[in-house]
């Protein structure tokens, strides 16, 4: 059985589980001749950790940083003759890789928002014995049922007061189609700052306090999208933009509840990079191919493995800690002006080849096992399917 990329709107409907175990691997060698983070091994707990951001932090810290790492996320297992979600053949093969070098980890598939995900996960470090040195909140969910109330949250990307119109891109045949989206109304606000925002972020770091399952120095560490002017109409100033304003609220309460133990609660702001919404996003996967144009000329591009072992390696257990939102994003704001050039000569189809799009396109397909290097797409998959 050998599998083809099923993309329909923007949308994977399928992922190569070897493929998937290929990208983890690429990824690892990436940082095979990076310096070690840190010598001490470390206890980390990663609430979305089966893909982008998430994933990235788990393998630095696994195989840079020597850490233990239970990751919390909710993913698709296979269903009839359909394959499972990425995320859950990423959770599978990053298991098994860490355990061929070595690397104790865990995985537990489960709605991260629940109280009883929170209380499984407590159970099951206080019946290994461990305590937590490091905490990544990494969730990318667009919807949120509340564990209190029951009710449901649908997070929306949106403008807000006016609307904004761009280009989006159908990632197979490379169509351009202008797209408007409307401002959100006050409901999609307040949907979007519960889903998105920073409210289940503190109930992990409550139960995990309250539980006395926090060690002395421990670090918790969350991601942002400050970005440049060009993304700020449908991020800094949308409802993404709120949401994050409230997580930086938020911070600053984790940041008093880590005060006993002389830890510190961290934001990062990381660069553009290429996610499963992105090809959703008006003008966003023109501005990221663009970026990474720039940036690979100007020698700045760093895959999101490199970004975050930097962040861990430089800031969160380096010298360079001067403020709790940690601007790791210099090296896109420093292309900006190149960036701008490149966006202005906006016409048609061929001026994504100008841009180099495959670089985008080739990101995507990765994320769900497709096109990775290295790969041996002849191998039959039918065992791998269901496992």
């Amino acid at each position: 059985m050998s599998l083809k990329p099923m993309i329909r709107e923007g949308v994977a409907l399928n992922a190569h589980p070897l493929g998937c175990k290929q990208n983890i691997i690429n990824q690892i060698n990436e940082l095979k001749d990076y310096e070690v983070i840190q010598e001490k091994p470390i206890n980390v707990l990663i609430i979305g950790g089966s893909s982008g951001y998430g994933l990235a932090s788990r393998i630095a810290l696994t195989f840079k940083g020597n850490a233990y790492t239970y990751n919390v996320s909710y993913e698709r297992a296979a269903r009839g003759r359909g394959t499972a979600s990425a995320g859950y053949y990423n959770n599978h093969f990053f298991e098994e890789i860490a355990q061929q070098h070595g690397f104790e980890s865990d995985d537990l598939n489960a709605d991260c928002f629940a109280h009883e995900t929170k209380q499984r996960v407590i159970d099951d470090l206080k019946s290994k014995n461990k305590k937590i040195d490091c905490v990544i909140y990494s969730v990318a969910s667009g919807i949120r049922i509340d564990p209190d109330t029951q009710k449901k949250y649908v997070s929306s990307l949106k403008p807000i007061n006016q609307p904004y119109t761009g280009t989006t891109i159908d990632i197979m045949s490379k169509e351009l189609k202008t797209q408007t989206l409307q401002p959100a109304t006050a409901q999609e606000i307040e949907d979007t700052i519960n889903v998105m925002g920073g409210s289940d972020y503190y109930l992990w770091a409550k139960a995990l306090v309250d539980a006395d399952l926090i060690n002395e120095g421990c670090k918790f560490v969350t991601y942002t999208y400050i970005g440049s002017s060009l993304t700020d109409p449908i991020y800094k100033d949308g409802t993404i933009g709120q949401a994050k304003r409230d997580l930086e609220k938020t911070n600053k309460k984790i940041n008093a509840l880590l005060k006993p133990y002389d830890g510190e609660a961290i934001i990062s702001a990381s660069k553009a990079v290429v996610t499963k919404a992105s090809v959703f996003i008006p003008t966003m996967a023109i501005y990221v191919s663009a970026l990474f144009k720039v940036m690979k000329e100007e020698k700045t591009h760093e895959t999101i493995t490199q970004h975050k072992y930097r962040l861990f390696k430089d800031r969160v257990y380096g010298q360079q800690n001067t403020h709790d939102i940690y601007r790791l994003d210099k090296y896109e704001l420093q292309a900006q002006s190149q960036v701008e050039k490149i966006l202005a000569k906006f016409q048609d189809d061929e001026f994504l080849d100008m841009i180099e799009f495959k670089y985008f396109k080739q990101d995507f397909l990765n994320m769900n096992g497709f096109d990775v290097d290295n790969c041996d797409y002849s191998l039959d998959v039918s065992e791998y399917i269901k496992i």
